[in-house]
């Protein structure tokens, strides 16, 4: 193959995708690159320890192997691979692993689980062992990675740790040495082999050993503090404000100076929110406090906290109904209860108001209490603001908001416990047409139990001890499966809105005892209960609200002795808004389909610290379906998610607001309604009073369209310029072109094209004119301007634009004005390419020559749709990341003018570039992948379709191969009919 230095080095920087070897099957003469790569958990790059043994599993082969020598193994460790040991047992291909008991590191439940995978051979080496190396023998090829890497989940994904890959072919040099090493240890005497009674001899050795092995935080944290770990932990030490906390005291400081009178603090589950407010009390130093909540279990459990950080400085207790609110100076009342004697209460009593669970405040009980009282200050608490029922939060806390710590933000700083998400294909069951009868005894039918149960056991490390949420879609379906579990030997209970707190506290209690295994319950544990010991989280109901999902998963992710991460499965059916998996999971609200796409991929890279995603091959094709027929411009929706921001602004967003707040990507009005000023006309009648003349109208809208998303900067920076001169203004083409390449030359002259309204005058109305080498605005947009408002939307698009180019285009492929992997539509290809009319698109049909430029785009749709005619269903396949099959129009030959020309290609300065896209059923995405400049190989095959029409098979190199989780989502097959 040619350039293969070239395409190595180019394969490198794109995440270590298919590094072993340029054309394997080629066999032992290829050449290959041997040059050591390192390996670092870099979140920049997007690329860890983790996702790079993921890749090399992926690529091993019926006959190849696999050998790995680590000190140590983890429970988190072993959990992220065990989806892909997994698949390796089911395909037969065999390992070896050799670990050690240095240190009585691993548990005997990480030996336990080892021994059920009967394709990998595990021995121990029993002497002190710290080497890290992972072998993979493919077809006589030799990859080996070496480092600092354990086992283990941090290790794996977060750590600052040193990984060198290298291969050679043979044994010679270096890896050879590591193939002899790792034979001598793994036949030394001082190596035993993994058994059943060799595990129950070292679980009784362990169990009596003075030094026992590390568990609980000494195990995985790196010293977060008291106030992170468990608001019922006790604990001698000193409490103190974990950074995050610091920071969110700092801000509480600032409203208490400027007094204002609410905020709202909007904390992920499990990040110390009780305790926060315990700081702000104790510096803020109130006479006295009334602490709201809904349940009582939260009240007496936020009263410990209280009393440890503050000690005697107050008097504690729960309000009595009846009372006058006077008999401690620290309060905690149930909102039910006090809201019946508010008339007994002076409404001055309390300085300082603390409401946990401040979504709830929208029912008339807290309405009424919040009416009464007049404190100096009330603080609200809440991981969920934005409700579904639609009550604005936000407005009864003047849309102060405190200060805010996310998933992702608590998660990156080690507020909570890491957790392994595994996305499971579960039975298919469609509950849109099914009788409430039928559905029932489907979802609790013997089939789906064996399913669950053993899905359990598959990905399960820890063998005792498990203590497990189970989150159903129907009361009758918990109680059902709660039996079926217990008669099955997992001891397990179901909880409801019917129980009173008392016994939902007693089946809480037996299992944080031991004495239950699993919960199930519909939503009655989404919030207000803290059960730090969980450490599984069963999800067997479809995804309808991200809110509901992190609820959820929080409930699983407080840290706690003895717990070094969660295990959470989630049996996905196929449903429509299978799309709020990655949205709820990455915390990522715009709603942009390939970042969405990117997190189903490599959800690992995406996630903060040690947690990782991984989906079993029907999830993924389930989501990537999901994701492709989601309408993300249907008018309810854009509604919606523009009326949460404006809730949390208390007022009309602007066009970067939504970037700000990280809310829907405002790119989405404009695709739906032209322009961001004709959603608000349609969408806020009430509040939005702009109108503009139909001329304006049409050039907002030509702006918003053609220019917003910010693909091309020459236009966004004449008409940036234009707009901040004077009346008159104009911009100088030759400043402009001075110093510019041939290629920048075209791209200017074409952005002036589109300006003036010749590329496209049928679509396109004219901005600007041009005399001599200067432009200006023409009279219409002139007068247009007048108008002040007007004005400022024009510069709002335009500035959100130059942002847009400056975060996703600034990177620029090569001499030309696209950035590698983003998207674009046929109108924005040839505009880009510079063409100077806008060609019919119709007539396009898989590539277009443009001669002035010497250009020829390809765009394939490598899925074809079923219904397709027979007359263009032709195969376009990639061979590799970097190898492509196109097919030719149909009645073509070898003698056709566009082959003579690719067959003359690179000899004839013809610039070839790839424009792919997976489908054509994606809503809304009529956009293709810019893949870079390829070079056709001199595979020209004529061939014939199914329905006897004359087509050539093209075989084309890519200039860069394509990027990991693009190539993979483009070839990747959604095959129904896997699931169990």
């Amino acid at each position: 193959m040619a350039n293969v230095e070239e395409h190595v080095n180019a394969t490198a920087e794109n995440g270590l995708s298919r590094l072993d070897l340029v054309g394997a099957s080629a066999g032992a003469s290829v050449e290959f690159d041997s040059r050591p790569h390192f390996i670092s958990n870099s979140k920049t790059t997007g690329d860890n320890l983790l996702s790079v043994l993921r890749r090399q599993f992926a690529d091993l082969g019926e006959n190849d192997t696999f050998d790995f020598c680590v000190a140590f193994v983890s429970e988190g460790g072993l959990t992220c691979l065990v989806q892909m040991l997994s698949e390796l047992k089911a395909r037969g291909i065999k390992g070896r692993l050799l670990t050690s008991t240095y240190l009585n590191f691993n548990s005997p439940d990480v030996y336990r689980k080892l021994l059920t995978y009967d394709n990998i051979e595990t021995r121990v080496y029993q002497q002190n062992l710290h080497a890290k190396g992972y072998m993979f023998n493919r077809s006589g090829l030799n990859t080996v990675i070496v480092g600092s890497s354990n086992l283990t989940d941090r290790a794996l994904t977060c750590n600052q740790e040193w990984n060198v890959l290298f291969r050679s072919y043979g044994a010679d040099g270096a890896v050879g040495d590591l193939k002899r090493e790792f034979e001598l240890l793994w036949n030394c005497s001082e190596t035993a082999p993994l058994t059943e009674t060799w595990i129950s001899h070292y679980r009784e050795y362990i169990s009596t050993a003075t030094a026992p092995r590390p568990k609980g935080k000494a195990a995985f944290s790196d010293g977060s503090t008291i106030a992170v770990l468990g608001e019922n932990e006790a604990s001698s030490k000193k409490i103190k404000p974990n950074k995050m906390q610091e920071k969110a005291l700092e801000a509480l400081a600032a409203l208490h100076e400027r007094r204002d009178p609410r905020a709202l603090l909007v904390s992920a589950t499990g990040t110390g929110k009780t305790y926060l407010s315990a700081f702000d009390v104790k510096a803020a130093a109130p006479v006295r406090i009334l602490f709201l909540a809904h349940r009582k279990r939260i009240l007496t459990a936020s009263m410990a906290s209280y009393k440890k950080l503050l000690g005697d400085n107050y008097t504690y207790g729960l309000y009595r109904a009846g009372g006058d609110g006077t008999e401690f100076t620290c309060t905690f009342a149930m909102c039910s209860t006090i809201c019946g004697y508010l008339d007994k209460i002076d409404a001055e009593l309390f300085d300082y108001i603390v409401i946990d669970e401040a979504h709830r405040v929208g029912a008339k009980g807290y309405q009424r209490i919040l009416e009464h009282f007049k404190p100096k200050f009330c603080l609200g608490m809440t991981a969920t603001p934005n409700r579904t029922d639609g009550y604005d939060v936000f407005a009864l806390f003047n849309h102060v908001i405190a200060y805010q710590i996310t998933l992702q933000d608590a998660l990156r700083e080690d507020m909570l416990a890491p957790f392994h998400y595994f996305g499971i294909a579960d039975l298919a069951i469609d509950e849109e047409e099914q009788s409430d009868f039928t559905l029932f005894s489907k979802l609790t039918s013997e089939a789906r139990v064996n399913h669950i149960i053993d899905k359990i056991e598959e990905y399960s490390v820890k063998k005792d001890g498990r203590k497990g949420l189970v989150f159903c879609s129907r009361l009758e379906e918990a109680r059902e499966l709660a039996k079926r579990f217990t008669e099955r030997g997992y001891k397990s209970d179901a909880i409801d809105g019917s129980d009173s707190d008392a016994e939902r506290d007693e089946v809480i209690r037996k299992l944080e005892s031991g004495e239950l295994e699993y919960i199930f319950s519909v939503n009655i544990l989404n919030e207000g209960v803290d059960i730090p010991s969980v450490n599984q989280i069963i999800m067997l109901r479809r995804t309808e609200s991200s809110i509901v999902f992190v609820q959820q998963l929080g409930r699983g992710l407080r840290k706690a002795d003895d717990k070094e991460s969660t295990l959470v499965l989630d049996f996905i059916g196929n449903y429509q808004q299978n799309f709020l998996i990655p949205v709820a999971l990455s915390g990522d609200k715009t709603y942009n389909k390939d970042r969405l796409r990117s997190i189903v991929k490599e959800g690992s890279t995406v996630i903060p610290g040690a947690s990782t995603v991984s989906f079993d091959r029907v999830s993924e094709g389930r989501i990537y379906q999901a994701i492709d027929q989601g309408d993300f411009t249907a008018a309810r929706f854009l509604k919606e998610e523009y009326a949460n921001l404006k809730h949390v602004l208390g007022k009309i967003p602007r066009l970067a607001d939504f970037d700000l707040n990280q809310s829907i990507d405002p790119l989405l009005f404009i695709k739906k309604y032209g322009s961001y000023h004709a959603f608000l006309k349609k969408a806020d009648q009430k509040e939005y009073k702009v109108d503009f003349t139909a001329t304006q109208e049409k050039i907002l809208r030509s702006i918003s369209m053609g220019l917003a998303n910010g693909k091309r900067y020459e236009e966004l920076l004449i008409l940036n310029r234009l707009l901040h001169g004077v009346e008159g203004a104009k911009v100088n083409v030759d400043e402009l072109v001075s110093n510019r390449s041939e290629g920048r030359r075209v791209i200017l002259a074409s952005a002036i094209r589109a300006l003036t309204g010749e590329f496209n005058p049928k679509a396109d109305p004219s901005l600007v004119v041009r005399n001599g080498k200067f432009l200006a605005f023409n009279f219409g947009m002139l007068e247009a301007l007048r108008d002040e408002e007007f004005r400022r939307q024009v510069i709002e698009v335009v500035e959100f634009g130059l942002s847009r180019h400056a975060s996703l285009y600034c990177e620029r492929y090569k001499d030309t004005a696209f950035t590698l992997n983003a998207k674009y539509t046929y109108e924005e290809a040839c505009r880009l390419l510079g063409w100077e009319k806008a060609p019919n698109y119709q007539n396009i049909s898989g590539y277009i020559y443009y001669a002035p430029t010497n250009v020829f785009p390809v765009f394939i749709n490598y899925d074809k749709a079923p219904d397709i005619s027979d007359t263009i269903k032709y195969e376009d396949r990639f061979t590799s990341d970097r190898t492509l099959i196109a097919i030719s129009k149909k009645k073509r030959y070898l003698s056709s003018p566009e082959i003579k020309r690719l067959m003359e290609c690179p000899g004839n300065g013809m610039k070839v570039y790839l424009f792919i896209r997976k489908n054509t059923e994606d809503k809304g995405g009529k956009e293709f992948y810019f893949l870079g400049e390829m070079t056709p190989t001199g595979h020209f095959s004529p061939t014939v379709t199914k329905a006897n029409e004359s087509v050539v098979e093209i075989g084309y190199e890519l200039d860069i191969p394509v990027r990991r989780d693009i190539y993979e989502y483009i070839t990747s097959v959604f095959v129904e009919g896997d699931e169990a």
